[in-house]
Parts: C-alpha cells; structure tokens; sequence
C-alpha cells in the first residue's frame, strides 16, 4: 500500500482540498450560518460571541482537508481508478462509510446540545464535498 503513495498526483489533490473548502465557506457561511449556531447551541450569545475569529477556524479545516484529500488520492492510486463512475463510487463509499459516521459521532458527545441536528447538517457538506474531491481527482491527468 505505502508503494502508491509515490503515484499521487499533486494538482489534483490541491484541486480536491480547494473544492472542500470553497463548498466549507459557501455551505457554512452563506447556506447556513444560522442553523450552524443552533445546532451548536450558540443562538442565544451575543453576536461578537457567535464570531469565530483566528487562523485556526481556517487554515485547521484547509489542513484536514487536505489530508483527506491525500487519503482519497491514495486509495485512487491503490484501487486503480480511472473512471468517473469508479471515483464517484469511491467517494460515496468514503463519505458514506467513514466521514458520515464520524460526523456523528463526534457530534454526540455532551458539549453539542443537539446532536442528531449537527449530523444532519454537517454530513451533507463531508459527503458532497468528498465526491466532488474524488471526480476531480480523477478528472483531472
């Protein structure tokens, strides 16, 4: 398996981590910002105390996104997927079996006060995000 890591393709992968984190900026700045505060139970605290400010909250989701976006490539190169069908496959099968059940999971625990909501509307964006990544890393020679 560590033999594929040296056929990843690095344009692809920036294309891919960039398709996570326009969609990260449009679904949870434009689409849903309000819902996002009140599954976070955060509604009610001021507006400066709704801000999220400071390099983490962006550059921390850019980096994990990138990482995912290197796993997908990995597997791309392992699996031997050429295809669009085969990288939307992948990466439903990704989403669906991995970053879909962690969003749960992380969001059931007791600092998220409505915890199926999170998951519900965090895992749309993993999921969507993920087979974009998979259809440009596979689109893209």
């Amino acid at each position: 398996m560590l033999a594929y890591l040296a056929e990843i393709r690095w344009l692809p992968v920036i294309a891919g981590t960039l398709v996570y984190a326009v969609l990260g900026g449009l679904y949870f700045m434009v689409l849903v910002p309000r819902q996002y505060l009140y599954v976070t139970g955060r509604e009610h605290l001021p507006k400066e105390e709704q801000q999220v400010a400071g390099a983490i909250f962006i550059l921390g989701p850019f980096l994990c996104s990138l990482v995912m976006v290197i796993a997908d490539a990995w597997l791309i190169a392992a699996l031997g997927v050429t295809t669009l069908g085969e990288g939307a496959g992948l990466g439903l099968a990704v989403g669906l079996g991995f970053l879909v059940p962690m969003t749960f999971t992380i969001a059931i625990n007791p600092l998220f006060p409505r915890p199926i909501l999170y998951g519900l509307l965090n895992a749309p964006y993993f999921l969507v995000a993920n087979l974009i990544a998979c259809l440009v890393l596979v689109a893209i020679p």
